[in-house]
């Protein structure tokens, strides 16, 4: 499969994941199908990715999927196909687990910066050289990516468009 270049491409990756999520409509682990498409290389081609949700309401950070590029599930744009086998997968890939164990107090409620936290989370998942994005979901909850990026820019606009997605997936 060659690898996608442009907006344009990006784009059309991104535009499939609607109807692959209402497909599965249901399934409670939604967030690992969209992060994994997210991240796989015809997508963002991202190298490491640890999505949180921040509820400051129940002053707690949870960390929700995690995605390791050297985990990738083997056919990443068939996830959506065979979704019991990728569960499987999920289930069993340390960097989701680490991820998923993480839960502290929401960075919304401590006087330390977002930055510093996330840098704390970071370290402790084994991920250098990091970037992170933030925004703002329903229900006044913040979703965090703290990610890692392949060897090419990434268009902000576009990741924050793609990980809004996130949202409209339950967190189990």
């Amino acid at each position: 499969m060659k690898h996608l270049s442009s907006s344009a491409d990006r784009l059309r990756m991104l535009n499939c994941i609607p109807r692959n999520m209402i497909q599965l409509h249901g399934n409670e682990n939604m967030s690992e199908f969209v992060l994994h498409h997210l991240c796989c290389k015809d997508c963002f081609n991202l190298r490491k990715a640890a999505y949180f949700v921040d509820n400051p309401a129940f002053n707690c950070l949870k960390g929700v999927v995690g995605y390791d590029q050297n985990e990738a599930y083997h056919n990443p744009i068939n996830i959506w196909s065979d979704a019991a086998a990728f569960s499987q997968h999920m289930q069993t890939a340390s960097f989701n687990q680490k991820v998923r164990n993480c839960m502290q107090y929401s960075c919304k409620n401590c006087d330390t910066p977002d930055e510093q936290l996330l840098k704390e989370i970071a370290t402790d998942l084994g991920m250098d050289n990091f970037q992170y994005c933030t925004w703002t979901m329903k229900h006044d909850n913040h979703g965090y990516l703290i990610y890692q990026p392949n060897e090419h820019e990434i268009e902000a606009e576009e990741l924050l468009n793609g990980l809004s997605l996130l949202g409209f997936c339950p967190i189990f």
